[in-house]
């Protein structure tokens, strides 16, 4: 069974195998080979997706952050009246989001020169959108609490999704609560 079938194009394939590939390999010692070994397509199929291998795990960030976007756009519509229960929800839907896609975080966790302008949009579409929400939410606290607060907020979430990987704490019902509960009390 090719565990790439659900993808629709070559270079969507190339792209899931590519986080793979960095995931297993790191960056110093990534193959377009075996990335194609692992398609089923030959060597020269990466080139006529990807002008060449920098070109290539660009392309994998902004893959990502496409998906995140994607995720992000549609949770913010559905709470878009209550900017409190907005952004619970998108930080709730971040922590899934990392959790449910493990090889996401290998991509985004390399260094940034790697990634180039991909790894900023990923990085700062979540911080950009809880400062957003925060200023709107705590609209009569001064600055520096707000930049608190949007502190307090990023260190939950990452924290959350680097004990829950780890398995420090369970992926369950009762820790997301718990991650509501924390983000609830910064507010």
């Amino acid at each position: 069974m090719d565990i790439y079938e659900g993808f629709e194009t070559v270079k969507q394939k190339l792209i899931i195998a590519g986080m793979q590939e960095i995931e297993n390999h790191g960056i110093t010692d990534f193959s377009l080979r075996r990335v194609a070994s692992l398609c089923n397509v030959s060597c020269a199929a990466p080139y006529k997706h990807f002008k060449d291998k920098e070109d290539f795990i660009a392309e994998i960030a902004m893959y990502i952050y496409k998906q995140w976007k994607l995720l992000q756009s549609h949770v913010s519509e559905m709470f878009e009246e209550n900017a409190r229960k907005e952004l619970t929800e998108i930080c709730i839907a971040y922590v899934k989001f990392w959790i449910a896609n493990p090889n996401f975080r290998s991509v985004l966790m390399l260094k940034p020169e790697s990634l180039g302008a991909a790894r900023k949009d990923v990085m700062s579409e979540i911080t950009d959108k809880i400062s957003m929400l925060i200023k709107e939410i705590s609209k009569d606290k001064d600055e520096q609490i707000q930049e608190e607060q949007v502190f307090t907020i990023r260190s939950i979430l990452y924290g959350a999704t680097s004990m829950i990987d780890s398995g420090e704490i369970e992926n369950a019902d009762g820790t997301i609560s718990m991650i509501r509960n924390c983000i609830d009390k910064v507010l």
